[in-house]
C-alpha cells in the first residue's frame, strides 16, 4: 500500500479524514473529493455517511 501523495496505478493508497460531529445529531454525509491526473476521472467523490445519535 503506497503512503504518499504519488500513487502508481494498480497501487493502493490510504486516505485519513476527521468530521468534527459535535453538538450535531441526525444524519450525516460529507462528499470527499479526490483528485489525480487520470483524464477520464480527474476527480473521484467519496463520501462519509452516519447517523449521529
Amino acid at each position: 500500500m503506497a503512503s504518499s501523495s504519488h500513487i502508481k496505478p494498480g497501487e493502493k493508497g490510504k486516505i485519513n479524514t476527521k468530521v468534527d460531529t459535535e453538538g450535531r445529531g441526525g444524519y450525516l454525509h460529507k462528499p470527499i473529493a479526490v483528485h489525480s491526473n487520470d483524464p477520464q476521472r480527474p476527480i473521484v467523490h467519496l463520501y462519509i455517511t452516519a447517523i449521529l445519535r
